[in-house]
């Protein structure tokens, strides 16, 4: 018996060894490896949020490889839009179920081993991938090859930023259905991205245009007035947050920043900045109260040149000193934006007013050489503002040189 047992164990050994020959052999290779991917890396950040007509996509700028190197030879993105898109396009996709296994019990123990399938959990999420992917290929169209030099015109800092215009999706009748978007990169020589990230969006109908009334100007300012809105470019009934006032100077062709830092909850609008001497254009667009960013049909145009007929106030006091034959007169300033300076005139007893300043003075005093001696004069001084705008006169002061 013993010597049985000696001979079991010594041929356990012997199999033992001829196992680890075989795997440390030098004539062994290991498996072989599948190649790395070289496709640039899939869009993983895409974002979708309506501005006005306008579907904006936002999303990383592409810079990676699938295999972590740089991606140095971007040639074009592609945009993809579907329209009415179902809920299971955009729906998070399924996680991978628990991974394959193997059930081992020894003999005479109640325990079981679970060995795990290398590589099933991600063959099942690569499948979800791909199934999706093939699921939005069928519905979507391309709606944009963006080329390098359009990439450059589309990248804000680290991101890229693309508008969709939806007005053709809003002028069909009827209530916007939903659109999905999605992203891929191509290298120059061809090879593509997966398929980014999908997003949705649900376009909100545009407000309609209210109607501008006539401008009332007044010093430093223009009033505008407007008429509400509360239907959509559908004729349907619609909440208003406010309206955006824009301003433009001819002839510059686009509007700029609304004038208003948040929506104008009321029907009018004061204009403190508006610029005198230069054709200006106005309009108003109303905002949704529930997306502030959709903006409405723009209101008519007004167009309003803005001239500068309010004079600037006069001088309050006015001094006039005698000092042999000069007379030193000073006076109080004037507080005015577009103040050009100061004219000063003389009137010899009672005689008319004569005007010794071809060009305004800058400075609030002045002296008067050619007074004589013996002789009365009053002294009053004008402001005046750059468009020529005289103020009334100050009040007088009377010298009479010795």
């Amino acid at each position: 018996m013993r010597r049985g047992s000696g001979g079991r164990g010594r041929t356990a050994v012997g199999l033992l060894a001829l196992v680890a020959g075989l795997a440390f052999g030098c004539g062994k290779k290991g498996d072989p490896e599948a190649p790395q991917p070289q496709g640039p890396r899939a869009v993983t950040d895409l974002t979708v949020e309506q501005e006005g007509d306008d579907a904006i996509l936002t999303f990383a700028f592409p810079d990676r490889l699938m295999s972590g190197a740089p991606l140095t030879d971007l040639a074009a993105i592609e945009v993809y839009r579907v329209e009415n898109a179902p809920p299971s396009l955009t729906a998070p996709r399924r996680a991978a179920g628990p991974p394959a296994s193997a059930s081992a019990t020894s003999s005479g123990q109640s325990s079981t081993t679970t060995v795990t399938l290398p590589g099933a959990a991600e063959r099942r999420a690569a499948t979800n991938v791909r199934v999706a992917e093939e699921g939005f290929y069928s519905t979507a169209g391309k709606i944009a090859t963006l080329t390098l030099s359009a990439i450059a015109e589309s990248t804000r800092g680290a991101s890229v930023v693309y508008r969709d215009p939806l007005s053709p999706l809003l002028a069909k009748a009827g209530k916007p259905s939903p659109v999905a978007y999605a992203v891929i990169s191509v290298r120059r020589d061809g090879q593509r991205s997966p398929l980014s990230n999908i997003v949705a969006l649900t376009p909100d109908v545009a407000p309609g245009a209210p109607t501008l009334g006539p401008a009332f100007p007044e010093e430093g300012r223009i009033c505008l007035e407007w008429t509400p809105v509360d239907r959509d470019v559908l004729g349907l009934p619609v909440e208003i947050a406010g309206y955006n006032v824009y301003r433009r100077i001819l002839p510059q062709e686009d509007y700029e920043a609304p004038l208003n830092p948040k929506p104008v909850a009321g029907l009018s609008y004061v204009d403190a900045a508006a610029p005198y001497g230069v054709p200006l254009v106005y309009t108003v667009r109303a905002v949704l109260a529930k997306n502030t960013k959709v903006e409405g049909l723009p209101a008519d145009e007004l167009i309003f040149l803005f001239r500068d007929i309010y004079p600037p106030g006069p001088p309050t006091r006015l001094d006039a000193l005698s000092e042999g034959t000069r007379v030193r007169l000073v006076w109080t300033p004037v507080d005015a934006a577009d103040l050009a300076g100061y004219l000063v005139f003389r009137a010899e007893g009672d005689g008319p007013w004569i005007r010794l300043t071809k060009d305004p003075l800058t400075d609030p005093f002045f002296t008067d050489e050619a007074a004589a001696q013996g002789k009365r004069y009053r002294y009053t001084v004008r402001a005046v503002d750059r468009a020529g705008n005289q103020s009334p006169p100050s009040p007088e002061a009377v010298a009479e040189p010795f």
